[in-house]
């Protein structure tokens, strides 16, 4: 793991959301980027000559694990992929993904998480006919190692939900 990487990931579980429809955007900018309805690597391409993808963990986690939200918003499994990434425009970091998918969804669906290896998520699961957004929340995290803006979204792949968590880092478009 990139060690520039690591402090950005206990961010994640200190995280306080809100609903997309509710939250103050300081600007439509911010608004755009966060409230994406579509694949957010797609949007990172516009932005970037190169997008790559670096994986960090690739690998099932049980309950106690996730966080009281995420078990909530899945639906209570005992168990849950989870696909952790760092994207990256023109090699420098712009967001981490914290994909969790439960064993029913990672057993129903048409295709191999476990293989994705350095291709985003959204490639896959924005080309499913079968994929809808039912829960799009954001937040303005404040940590040691700044302010950070990050987005969550509960897809489901016909009946079977998956949870997907972005934090933009430091040098993400978004900030510009």
């Amino acid at each position: 793991m990139d060690l520039t990487i690591s402090p950005y990931l206990s961010v994640l579980n200190q995280i306080n959301w809100q609903d997309v429809n509710s939250f103050n955007f300081p600007d439509l900018w911010v608004k755009q980027w966060l409230s994406e309805q579509g694949s957010l690597s797609e949007l990172m391409k516009k932005h970037c000559q190169a997008l790559s993808v670096t994986l960090l963990r690739n690998d099932w986690l049980v309950d106690p694990q996730m966080t009281k939200d995420e078990r909530v918003l899945l639906h209570n499994p005992d168990r849950c992929f989870l696909r952790q990434v760092v994207l990256s425009g023109d090699a420098s970091p712009w967001v981490i993904g914290h994909t969790l998918i439960p064993q029913a969804t990672f057993q129903s669906a048409s295709c191999d998480f476990s293989t994705l290896e350095d291709k985003p998520i959204g490639e896959l699961v924005f080309r499913m006919s079968n994929v809808i957004r039912d829960e799009l929340q954001v937040a303005r995290v404040t940590s040691v190692q700044g302010v950070f803006w990050a987005r969550r979204s509960r897809l489901w792949i016909g009946d079977y939900p998956l949870l997907v968590t972005e934090l933009f880092l430091p040098d993400s478009p978004v900030y510009r």
